[in-house]
């Protein structure tokens, strides 16, 4: 099991059901060839809410316009956001796919690998026709793996405080692994400051 299977299982322990899922409804994007600049605006809905927002950025393409625009988007409730970085990108044609004798809707895998503060990695993958698609997809993965990961470890940070006025000793022991397991995600350093003020 990867670091991040762990992770993510640990999370669906921790959260319960109540995880963000994003599902990418519809999305435009313009280009300034001259300048390099994309817009994007991009709607998506909570799968689990049903809540529906805009995502708007801008980038140096459509990537990062968009990640751009969804870490600005959620930083403020989530800031181990702020100290994520895309650490490779590549896009794989499955020359094998595709209806068509020419071959133009052979899907394509992209694969988003990020870092977070301590340099370790966290590879994200999304498969289909679309390039562009599976780019978002891919991106809104990561994301959501990493609020999902902040969400888990302020549960457990509250969990703990709680096992620890009860004198709760095994629960203590049990809380700390599992936000040890978390910490491999990122750096909470920022978390754990707002915590304290939320006090």
């Amino acid at each position: 099991m990867t670091d991040r299977e762990t992770i993510e299982k640990l999370i669906a322990q921790v959260l319960d059901g109540t995880e963000l899922k994003l599902k990418i409804d519809k999305y435009a994007a313009e280009e300034n060839l001259e300048s390099s600049e994309v817009t994007v605006r991009c709607e998506v809905h909570d799968q689990r809410t049903g809540d529906r927002q805009t995502i708007e950025g801008k980038g140096v393409g459509l990537v990062d316009a968009f990640f751009v625009g969804l870490v600005r988007e959620y930083s403020d409730d989530f800031p181990s956001l702020k100290s994520i970085r895309f650490a490779d990108f590549n896009v794989f044609a499955d020359v094998d796919t595709g209806r068509e004798a020419a071959r133009s809707d052979m899907a394509a895998k992209v694969t988003l690998r990020v870092a977070n503060s301590e340099g370790r990695e966290f590879a994200f993958q999304h498969s289909s026709p679309s390039v562009t698609g599976s780019s978002i997809a891919v991106v809104v993965k990561a994301v959501e793996f990493f609020v999902n990961s902040e969400r888990s470890f302020v549960a457990l940070h509250k969990a703990l405080s709680h096992a620890r006025e009860q004198n709760r000793v095994d629960s203590v022991a049990r809380y700390t692994g599992q936000m040890s397991t978390l910490v491999e995600a990122t750096s909470y350093s920022e978390v754990i400051e707002q915590i304290k003020k939320n006090v």
